[in-house]
């Protein structure tokens, strides 16, 4: 879990190195703003059309197998901006990136989330989202740095260097076995003809919780967030980077926070509570509570955005280790749906209505959903043991 939990930081920190590069990048290759946010669009893109092939490569090859691919996609795309000459060619390498970046996610949610039993499931999740978190955070910083020192070029051939990193150890790792299979292993519980067992309901709101939430990621930390910081308060870019790296600590601190009381509690009641944070958070910044409020919201829906790996916990317990990857994959393309929808739609709100009405609309998506998951969604943390139960009566 170490090795593996290890290689998704490090792909997570190469695939970040890009995004504070880009007003270099715009630069040196004359692209306008609206050219450097189609970068991060691609990106997602990228993403979105991987997150379901590489749940199914997920449920077949060994992680480490999948993480060195990539690994060299990583290497490739990274190669590819560094050597751009066009804007046009930093964008078409972007996709690359965005595919490196889904392949590692979702074989690294396949993997921890049947690498421990159900009753430790909760906090294995917690520590790829610590991982992947870490990198988010990791990646910009040390770009950043690279970049400053040795231009955006050196900085982006340094990523590819980690990339290449990566898919020589995921060469060299023919040996390692899948981890064993929570609830009893292998397809024993698959239901007859490969259906899912998830009712259709359960699986529907899942996946709410996954579009719901990362659409606020989307549309709050990476874009509303910093314009309001900027229009409300006239804080400068490194005030503004200091609150949001706050912001990433605390979903740090919430992953793992959230997947104890997923274990230690039920998942249903470290779900509901995390999605109502994030609403009240989001609210907040609906009304004009000077610097301290727009902080205090910062931190409330980082704390309360856990919520995403809950909800998977609990597919993952729908699943009990059978095709985990592939329901995996299409849950995290409906929050890559969500990651590139969220942006576009509440900048739209944001420009034509009002702040409040943008801010508003997110806050209340959050909590519609949250209140169906209260009332609908059903418990998992004892699904294991209550169909054992079962089983031995009849």
């Amino acid at each position: 879990m170490a090795l593996v939990g290890g290689v998704v930081l490090t792909i997570s920190i190469g695939a970040f190195f890009r995004v504070p590069l880009l007003p270099s990048i715009g630069d040196e290759l004359s692209m306008s703003a609206a050219q450097l946010g189609l970068i991060t669009t691609v990106f997602a893109v990228g993403r979105l059309v991987t997150d379901i092939p590489a749940g199914r490569l997920a449920d077949r090859v060994q992680p480490l197998r999948s993480l060195g691919v990539a690994g060299s996609i990583l290497a490739a795309g990274s190669v590819g901006v560094a050597t751009a000459g066009t804007g046009a060619w930093v964008i078409t390498a972007a996709f690359a990136l965005g595919i490196a970046s889904a392949l590692a996610n979702t074989t690294g949610m396949t993997y921890f989330s049947t690498a421990a039993p159900a009753a430790q499931r909760g906090r294995s999740m917690a520590v790829f989202s610590a991982a992947l978190l870490g990198g988010q955070a990791l990646g910009p910083a040390v770009g950043g740095l690279i970049g400053d020192a040795a231009g955006w070029r050196m900085a982006l051939f340094s990523a590819a260097g980690v990339g290449l990193l990566v898919a020589v150890l995921g060469g060299a790792s023919t040996r390692m076995r899948r981890p064993p299979v929570a609830g009893g292993g292998g397809h024993h519980g698959a239901s007859p003809g490969g259906v899912d067992p998830t009712p259709p309901l359960q699986r529907a709101l899942l996946y709410a919780v996954s579009f719901a939430l990362m659409f606020m990621l989307g549309s709050m930390p990476q874009t509303l967030i910093p314009i309001i910081g900027d229009d409300r308060f006239a804080l400068g870019a490194g005030t503004i980077g200091l609150a949001l790296g706050v912001g990433g600590a605390c979903r740090f601190v919430g992953a793992l926070v959230g997947g104890r009381l997923a274990d230690r509690v039920s998942r249903k009641g470290s779900l509901v509570p995390g999605m109502a944070l994030c609403s009240i958070g989001v609210a907040l910044l609906a009304f004009d509570l000077g610097v301290a409020g727009w902080l205090a919201a910062i931190v409330a829906l980082s704390l309360g955005s856990y919520g995403v790996t809950v909800s998977a916990t609990m597919l993952a317990d729908h699943a009990r280790g059978s095709g985990v990857g592939r329901r995996l994959g299409a849950y995290r393309f409906m929050g890559d749906l969500g990651l590139v929808a969220g942006p576009s739609i509440t900048a739209l709100l944001y420009e034509r209505v009002s702040d409040r009405a943008a801010v508003l609309f997110v806050a209340g998506l959050v909590g519609v959903v949250g209140l169906l998951c209260a009332f609908v969604l059903q418990e998992t943390r004892w699904l294991d043991e209550t169909r054992a139960d079962a089983r031995s009566r009849t």
